[in-house]
């Protein structure tokens, strides 16, 4: 079954940074161009240091994008910050079951919504990404969101081994702020995706060890590694970001796969956030 369907009212929300308004209007028409209607919520924009909105106004739109039935699906305007200080408040709202498509900022939305029933989540790109996003990715994220479609992106076997589960996961930060409060990730009996962008490769690993020293990894069948741009040593390190990783993650005993094109850069495939997926011949099936 389709995740959309030409004619479905798109409510379109900014609960975290500030953004650039011909970039979201190069995204709001890419979804329009596909048979989908844009609603812009009220208050995008009302600029509060670096977010979109002062937080009580961006926590009442996102309610109100996750609620009001008028509305099929939801897409976010973009990442950054500011999506941690809004989940707390949705336990109590009166949200309901509906695709919500966005990454990087919006990976803490989704374990939070994982925690509250069987939301239909896609890690895929916000609509301030769409115009800087290849065209392959693209074609892709439609297929996915309109017929259903399976595929398979060859990876670098880190770990070798087969692996299936849920695939889970995104922003390797917005994943470990959330440990230890009531969004942690419960990652068992699945696979775990990872992503980063701008951060040094010790910053990396802190983070990486964060998500095992709170028990993330306990009881997953998998890891797969995205992009991590613009997270290299320095030029004359006799090491590599690989390196530090394998120390981190050659201990749980699980499959590792490397180098898929799913991140910050160009190439963003996007994946149905809970959806069966399986390691196979240093392929990532889902």
């Amino acid at each position: 079954m389709s995740l959309l369907s030409t004619g479905d009212r798109v409510a379109i929300v900014a609960p975290s940074h500030t953004f650039n308004d011909a970039r979201l209007a190069a995204g709001i028409e890419w979804i329009r161009q596909r048979g989908l209607i844009p609603v812009e919520l009220p208050d995008l924009r009302r600029p509060h240091r670096r977010f979109s909105a002062p937080t009580p106004v961006r926590l009442q739109r996102l309610v109100q994008a996750l609620s009001a039935p008028e509305y099929d699906a939801v897409w976010i305007v973009r990442g950054g910050s500011g999506m941690l200080q809004l989940l707390d408040a949705l336990g109590q709202a009166a949200i309901a079951p509906r695709p919500v498509i966005g990454f990087s900022d919006v990976t803490a939305l989704f374990c939070a919504l994982d925690r509250l029933g069987d939301w239909p989540l896609v890690h895929g790109p916000v609509l301030h990404s769409i115009v800087n996003t290849e065209a392959e990715s693209l074609a892709h994220l439609e297929g996915l969101l309109f017929h259903d479609k399976a595929t398979r992106i060859p990876g670098e076997s880190w770990l070798p081994g087969n692996a299936e589960g849920a695939l889970v996961g995104g922003n390797l930060a917005l994943l470990a702020a959330t440990c230890g409060t009531s969004h942690q990730l419960d990652a068992t009996g699945r696979l775990v995706f990872l992503e980063e962008i701008g951060e040094l490769p010790y910053r990396v690993e802190r983070l990486v060890q964060q998500l095992i020293s709170s028990g993330v990894f306990r009881g997953a069948t998998g890891i797969v590694l995205g992009e991590f741009l613009n997270c290299t040593p320095p030029g004359d390190a006799l090491w590599t970001l690989r390196d530090g990783l394998m120390e981190l993650l050659e201990p749980l005993g699980i499959p590792v796969l490397a180098g898929l094109p799913i991140g910050h850069g160009r190439a963003n495939y996007a994946f149905k956030w809970g959806q069966p997926a399986r390691i196979h011949n240093a392929h990532l099936h889902f």
